[in-house]
């Protein structure tokens, strides 16, 4: 098996490739080990498979940015519970040196972070949705197993994010190459990092309310290496830092596409979003915003939607579909909660939406 070999966008990839690179995507995402689907025992028996998951998903010494050894144990664990279901023939089937020394490596190394806290921020990377070898990735260093109270939802990437992004990645290039972008509610950067790595914006403004988080955003920013496009600073919603955070920056910003993933979370914050956003269309009539966010609550929704409409902003719904779990294969997100993509516009301009938003594709 050479399975880095034929992993490019001409090749045919076969099942087995396929079942092994999902595996180490969703692994160094860091999903719930309950909900990975492990590669078939047949295949993971083969010496060449052992050997292709050692080298790109367990060897702690070579790979730069893996999960926690906790949650390494946790995957291990139960991949050698079915490679041990799997070997027949003792004379033929073994678990390779390799693996069984990584997996002690991590069992050492669990031992020691049992007692981390759900909040312990360490490497994600995210693989973005295409089959092809070397496929794009970012890596965010979170905490993500945090859960959403206490005021540290910024600290994790959350759903919608991750389908926003899969919408710009698959469909919504054009929307972002060679344009300046602002985010607002950033968090740790998922989406900024991922318009200035690998969709080619010209310059990336993200913000969040918090200055703890835009710290630990420009450690993302450096691991990512993409300082030059992406830069950060601290807005608060319902300020005048509409104005400061234009003038603050390395560079004059005139945004072209504002973007947002789950900012709407609490009701109470919309009309601090609401100034924040009349200002920006104030200073930016052609203005477009897109917001992306998991639908938890149709009261919250209908406060949004209300709240626009005061304000006399258009509101349009992408028709995006959503793609069940099962046959996601790059920036999983769970799709229990249904996630809509909300097209904002200036009650001031008389424009229609950019064409390639989705090939027209609006609600």
């Amino acid at each position: 098996m050479s399975f880095e070999n034929h992993m490019d966008s001409s090749a045919a990839i076969t099942d087995g490739q396929l079942q092994l690179e999902m595996f180490k995507r969703r692994y160094l995402q860091m999903e719930d080990p309950h909900e990975i689907t492990f590669p078939s025992k047949e295949l993971i028996k083969l010496p060449a498979a052992q050997r292709w998951m050692v080298e790109t998903m367990f060897d702690r010494r070579s790979i730069k940015y893996l999960p926690t050894a906790r949650y390494a144990f946790r995957v291990m664990k139960k991949l050698l519970s079915i490679l041990e279901e799997a070997m027949e023939d003792p004379e033929e089937d073994e678990i390779s040196d390799d693996l069984t020394a990584c997996f002690t490596e991590v069992l050492t190394k669990a031992d020691q972070d049992e007692m981390a806290s759900i909040q312990e921020h360490c490497p994600v990377t995210y693989t973005a949705p295409v089959l092809e070898k070397n496929a794009a990735t970012v890596t965010i260093i979170e905490a993500p197993f945090l859960l959403a109270c206490g005021g540290q939802t910024g600290n994790r990437t959350w759903a919608a994010a991750l389908y926003l992004g899969t919408f710009l990645f698959n469909s919504g290039r054009q929307l972002i190459e060679n344009q300046t972008i602002m985010e607002l509610g950033s968090g740790l950067g998922f989406v900024s990092i991922l318009c200035g790595k690998h969709l080619h914006a010209k310059h990336v403004l993200m913000t969040d309310g918090s200055a703890a988080v835009m710290a630990l955003a420009q450690d993302n920013i450096a691991l990512n290496g993409v300082h030059e496009v992406v830069e950060s600073n601290v807005l608060l919603w319902g300020t005048a830092g509409v104005d400061d955070i234009f003038k603050s920056g390395r560079q004059a910003v005139q945004p072209d596409l504002v973007l947002g993933a789950d900012i709407l979370y609490e009701p109470e914050d919309f009309p601090a979003l609401m100034s924040t956003l009349k200002d920006l269309f104030t200073r930016f009539p052609k203005l477009q915003i897109l917001i992306s966010n998991v639908i938890r609550s149709e009261s919250t929704l209908e406060s949004f939607l209300d709240a626009c409409s005061s304000n006399s902003f258009r509101v349009q719904r992408l028709a995006i579909p959503i793609i069940p779990e099962k046959e996601q294969i790059g920036f999983f997100h769970s799709t229990f909660d249904p996630i809509h993509i909300y097209l904002i516009t200036s009650p001031q301009e008389e424009h229609q939406p950019d064409e390639s938003i989705h090939d027209g594709a609006i609600e």
